[in-house]
């Protein structure tokens, strides 16, 4: 089992925080200390308490599970912007990628250009997979495309360890400029 930096749970304990009565009745209770204890920012959290705050954040949140929790990604990868703003912007996308390590203590999420327009995005042995981190994971690389100026944008899952791969694979392309 591995490990999440404080800062990937910090919008998610808001949130649930936000709607606390909710919350315990949906989370189990070894987890609510995170609605009344201080989330560490530099401090390392099991990824399974990561996976059930999320859950309980998708039920409590309107609209389908699946679209729910690539917003949820979206909004981290926003939320991570305001505290490494020069990573996830400008002129290289790869390097917002680097902070997957300083957020997770398994894995590495890698990005391989296939065209001007493309990319390949894998995330490579990562622990702790699930459903719904990889929609989250999904959510996040569009929220940092999205955040690069990257318009008319499809990812589409190719592989992932759920379904028996050895590994989460995404493409991302989009309308290069000009056309």
């Amino acid at each position: 089992m591995g490990n999440a930096k404080g800062t990937t749970l910090l919008g998610t304990v808001k949130y649930l925080r936000q709607r606390r009565a909710e919350a315990i009745a949906i989370l189990p209770p070894s987890l609510h200390k995170y609605l009344d204890e201080r989330i560490r920012t530099s401090g390392w959290y099991p990824e399974s308490d990561l996976l059930e705050l999320i859950r309980a954040t998708a039920r409590l949140v309107s609209g389908p599970t699946d679209q729910v929790l690539e917003i949820m990604g979206e909004t981290t990868a926003r939320e991570h912007a305001e505290v490494y703003g020069d990573l996830l912007t400008g002129q290289s996308t790869s390097r917002a990628f680097a902070i997957w390590s300083t957020q997770h203590d398994t894995g590495e999420l890698r990005m391989t250009e296939e065209a001007p327009s493309r990319v390949r995005f894998e995330i490579v042995g990562y622990e702790d997979p699930s459903r719904e981190m990889c929609l989250v994971s999904q959510g996040y690389i569009k929220g940092v495309m999205v955040m690069n100026g990257i318009t008319d944008l499809s990812v589409e899952k190719l592989a992932c360890r759920v379904w028996g791969d050895d590994r989460c694979t995404w493409r991302a392309s989009w309308k290069a400029t000009g056309s």
